[in-house]
């Protein structure tokens, strides 16, 4: 039997020269064990649950960009569904899927899972990837800073960027905008976030954004179906998963993007790709929950396989977005898309 060693170490060629079959083999066995790639078990923690959009984009990208050798386990918190008192009960069932798990690494997906899960895992001897991050975590970090290293992605809305195409697909006495969401905690942080820069939007682009904060399916109608009479020129769809209805019962978010879009008499657009299509608002300069897992997924390869500590590997921010719009929308209210934005079909 010919042996090829032209592509092996010089170390188990030496040994394949000297030793006998017994040495030979050996020599090969290990060296090829040696490059098996380590097989790790990642958890990861949503805020939300498989079905809402964002967490079927983000966990897509975690599975195409993770190494297949590596497996990852899953773990919804359902924050989106569940009253904000069963929050705490929800993280507690996460440790304890950590815990049986015991796993290599965890990833955090959004706020609420960061901000409930970390204070039970800083002190854990593992790594974390975080994604999804509305907030700036630096106090949190801070805080619970202990055995775990920590790093991940930002997700911070692209509000200016947003404003300022809104504003040029509208003429200037449109240039009132109606920006809506739910209540839900990633709402409330969002909107903190936007608010800190209403005053450059006016000042700079000439536009007022009127920001509001809704806990119920009622009142997101109500502020749709008078926004044209209280003169604003469009009405920007943040977040509404959170929403309930007069008996206090989650509505399912579907239902709240198809009403509005329906009974809306001015022009939706949206900060996410899931609120983008035909039957939902028109376009918007949006995030991709798939670019965020696909970011997750290169920094889980640059701890598991790369072996670059987590701790060294700084906190990022999402890329820059990109313009979208539904051709279909976008000719119902008579709007010329921008050249640089993308149609798509759904």
């Amino acid at each position: 039997m010919i042996l090829l060693t032209a592509n092996l170490p010089l170390q188990v060629v030496g040994c394949l020269n000297r030793g006998g079959r017994h040495m030979r083999w050996w020599g090969v066995l290990m060296w090829l064990l040696s490059c098996q790639v380590w097989a790790a078990n990642i958890l990861v923690i949503q805020s939300y649950h498989s079905g809402y959009a964002w967490d079927a984009a983000y966990t897509q990208g975690l599975k195409e960009g993770v190494n297949a050798q590596h497996q990852l386990h899953f773990f919804e918190m359902d924050t989106k569904r569940i009253p904000a008192r069963e929050y705490s009960a929800a993280a507690e069932r996460a440790f304890q899927a950590y815990q049986r798990l015991k796993p290599d690494l965890v990833v955090l997906g959004d706020d609420n899972a960061l901000y409930y899960l970390l204070p039970k895992l800083y002190n854990e001897p593992i790594s974390m990837v975080f994604l999804g991050i509305n907030s700036n975590p630096r106090a949190l970090l801070d805080e619970y800073s202990g055995i775990a290293q920590v790093t991940g992605i930002l997700e911070q809305p692209l509000f200016v960027k947003n404003m300022a195409e809104i504003g040029r697909l509208l003429p200037k006495e449109k240039h009132r905008i109606l920006v809506l969401f739910d209540s839900g905690n990633t709402s409330k942080i969002a909107l903190d976030y936007m608010q800190d820069q209403y005053k450059l939007i006016k000042e700079n682009l000439g536009i007022e954004a009127d920001i509001r904060s809704i806990k119920s399916e009622q009142e997101w109608k109500q502020a749709v179906e008078y926004a044209n009479q209280a003169g604003f020129g469009a009405i920007v769809v943040g977040l509404y998963q959170t929403l309930v209805n007069i008996d206090g019962v989650h509505v399912p978010p579907e239902n709240i993007l198809s009403w509005t879009n329906q009974h809306s008499q001015l022009p939706l657009f949206g900060f996410w790709d899931f609120s983008i299509g035909k039957g939902k608002a028109a376009g918007g300069v949006v995030l991709f929950g798939l670019e965020q897992g696909e970011m997750a997924a290169e920094l889980v390869t640059r701890i598991l396989d790369k072996k670059e500590p987590a701790k060294y590997i700084p906190i990022q921010i999402n890329r820059q977005g990109r313009g979208v719009y539904q051709p279909e929308e976008f000719a119902r209210w008579g709007l010329t898309p921008p050249k640089d934005w993308t149609p798509i079909d759904e």
